[in-house]
């Protein structure tokens, strides 16, 4: 349960990485001269534009490094668990007794 709950967070960071490249905010912004060649208003635009894919890129990055940090975390979970199991299956019964 604990292993699904944590996989399914990193495929849902995954998806949303994914719907943000589809998105591509970036290019609703205009480019060109905005039909005022020169203006400032132009480069404010270019600059605009510029902080939205930097932005973009950003919270990709950072959903892509968080999705996979996700799956390496369910992945050792099943391991440590695997091997918890498999310590405890080796064990004589009885009571455990201090060394």
């Amino acid at each position: 349960m604990v292993i699904d709950n944590i996989r399914s967070t990193g495929q849902a960071a995954a998806h949303v990485a994914e719907g943000l490249r589809g998105a591509d905010c970036a290019a609703t912004v205009p480019t060109g001269d905005l039909g005022m060649p020169g203006s400032r208003a132009a480069l404010t635009m270019a600059q605009v534009k510029h902080a939205l894919v930097q932005r973009e890129t950003g919270f990709e990055a950072r959903l892509d490094t968080h999705a996979g940090n996700m799956a390496q975390a369910a992945d050792r979970y099943v391991r440590q668990e695997s091997a918890a199991a498999a310590d405890l299956t080796t064990r004589a019964s009885g009571p455990v007794k201090a060394t």
